[in-house]
C-alpha cells in the first residue's frame, strides 16, 4: 500500500486523505477533513507524514493553526464537507437584513465566497434570490402607489 496520508485519529498510514483508515476504521469529515488534508501528501513530504504519524501514535493532539487550516480550505476549494455553511443566527440574519434592508448583502456574500466558501455562498444566494423579488415587488409597489 502506497501510503500517502495519515489517520488524524491513530497515526496510522493510508492511500487517500479522505479515505477511511485501514487501522481503526476513521473517515474525516467537517473540519476533520481540513486536518486529513495537512496530514496527507498534498501538504507534507514523506518526512514530514512520518513525523506526524509518530507524534499521532505518540498521544500528541494535532492542532493546526488557522493559517494551516485557511491553506487546507483554500487547496479543498469547491470541496462541500471542508464548509460548514452559515450557521441559523448568520441566516437569520441575513434574511432580516435582506427583507427588511437590502438585499445586495446576500449577493455580495455570494460573489465573494463563491470560491473558498461554497456552501455559504449557495446560502446566501437562497436568502437573496427570494428576498430579492420581495424587495423589487414592494419598490414597484411604492412607486405605483
Amino acid at each position: 500500500m502506497k501510503q500517502s496520508a495519515i489517520c488524524l485519529r491513530c497515526g496510522g498510514g493510508k492511500t487517500d486523505y479522505r479515505s477511511v483508515c485501514p487501522s481503526c476504521g476513521h473517515r474525516p469529515e467537517g473540519e476533520g477533513l481540513l486536518i486529513a488534508w495537512l496530514l496527507s501528501d498534498e501538504s507534507l513530504d514523506a518526512k514530514g507524514l512520518k513525523a506526524s504519524a509518530e507524534r499521532i501514535r505518540d498521544g500528541e493532539a494535532i492542532r493546526p493553526s488557522e493559517k494551516q487550516l485557511d491553506k487546507a480550505r483554500k487547496a479543498l476549494g469547491n470541496d462541500f464537507s471542508s464548509d460548514p455553511g452559515l450557521t441559523m443566527k448568520q441566516r437569520v440574519a441575513l434574511l432580516l437584513t435582506s427583507v427588511l434592508v437590502t438585499p445586495l448583502p446576500g449577493w455580495v456574500l455570494w460573489l465573494w465566497w463563491r470560491g473558498e466558501r461554497p456552501r455559504a455562498a449557495l446560502q446566501a444566494l437562497g436568502l437573496s434570490l427570494p428576498a430579492t423579488a420581495l424587495y423589487a415587488v414592494g419598490v414597484i409597489w411604492v412607486r405605483a402607489s
